[in-house]
């Protein structure tokens, strides 16, 4: 059946939703800058911070360390629900693959990868 549009659409919805995946998890990895920057800045200062008295010792540390450790809680966990959301609530109720938009996942460190090459950050 030529006009039925059985097989066309199909294909169709398939690659636009490939499309979609990948957009959508740039994007999402766009806003993961701002909380790998914050866990990027931690894992520096902290491995420069030598602490003798063990695990959160009463020393002095740096000045930004509550506020780049809020960005790094809050700001995951917000990737992360959106990643949830975005990648397996949304296409989940639309009927969509869950196995494209969840492999479609590992696209979301790639921009924080490519500023770090860059030297944008």
């Amino acid at each position: 059946m030529h006009g039925s549009g059985a097989d066309g659409g199909r294909e169709k919805a398939t690659a636009g939703s490939w499309w979609a995946a990948a957009v959508a998890n740039l994007l999402i990895g766009m806003l993961a800058i701002v909380p790998g920057v914050c866990v990027r800045w931690l894992l520096n200062r902290y491995a420069l911070f030598h602490c003798i008295t063990g695990f959160g010792c009463g020393g002095t540390s740096p000045d930004q360390t509550v506020g780049m450790t809020l960005g790094a809680v809050l700001g995951g966990g917000f990737v992360l629900g959106m990643v949830l959301v975005v990648d397996v609530l949304v296409p989940w109720q639309e009927g969509r693959p869950l196995h494209l938009w969840l492999g479609m996942t590992t696209l979301v460190p790639a921009p924080f990868a490519v500023a770090q090459a860059a030297g944008w950050i």
